[in-house]
């Protein structure tokens, strides 16, 4: 499978997506905007890298870009 974040390739191992979205180790928030934003599952390395960061700035990462680019 494709990375819809990073575009490398990565073996998706799970059965499903619901299954995916049980084993994952993203918090709910984490999951919506993955979802919402990459619409699948990530690559573990983009994952790990989300659940490090997300937090960090106090905002959605979407709302953060979308506010200084403008």
């Amino acid at each position: 499978m494709k990375c819809p974040r990073c575009e490398k390739e990565f073996p998706f191992e799970f059965l499903s997506v619901q299954h995916w979205l049980r084993e994952s180790r993203l918090d709910e928030r984490q999951l919506s905007y993955v979802i919402y934003n990459f619409g699948g599952p990530l690559c573990p390395d983009c994952e790990e890298d989300l659940q490090s960061g997300f937090y960090l700035s106090g905002t959605n990462p979407y709302r953060k870009l979308s506010r200084t680019s403008k």
